[in-house]
């Protein structure tokens, strides 16, 4: 009997947590997705991915760029409220876009640390959802 009372208030709290994440991930895409744009587009013919972010507000002090997954992990620090950079690609990684995701973190006058996500994509193709996070 106790083990199903345990088995049953542990489950309420896992599920209760997922829960409480999944709104916050929404409460923070619908905050800050008409504030800070980020693209990252795969050209084929010229060989590079174009990286570009912007921040409408024009308050972001830093922000720093990762592309995970790499053999050699690339990182870069950029100052003001926007950029744009391409970096070298000779093709589509062997397992898809999915395993170099762009990251960065956004540090913001008002807002404090922002984490801003997105897949690579192609030229033509739609670009990915980008997923926003208060880091704590």
């Amino acid at each position: 009997m106790n083990r199903k009372i345990i088995l049953a208030v542990v489950l309420t709290i896992i599920v209760f947590g997922v829960g409480i994440s999944v709104m916050q991930n929404e409460k923070n895409s619908e905050k800050y997705s008409g504030i800070f744009h980020l693209d990252a587009t795969f050209y084929k013919e010229k060989k590079y991915v174009e990286i570009k972010f912007d921040d409408s507000t024009q308050k972001s002090t830093k922000i720093t760029l990762e592309i995970q997954g790499m053999e050699q992990s690339f990182q870069k620090i950029f100052t003001g409220s926007n950029f744009t950079i391409q970096v070298p690609f000779d093709d589509v990684p062997k397992y898809g876009w999915k395993t170099m995701p762009v990251t960065l973190v956004v540090e913001h006058s008002e807002f404090g640390k922002i984490g801003v996500k997105t897949d690579i994509h192609n030229q033509n193709e739609q670009a990915s959802k980008t997923i926003f996070s208060e880091p704590e």
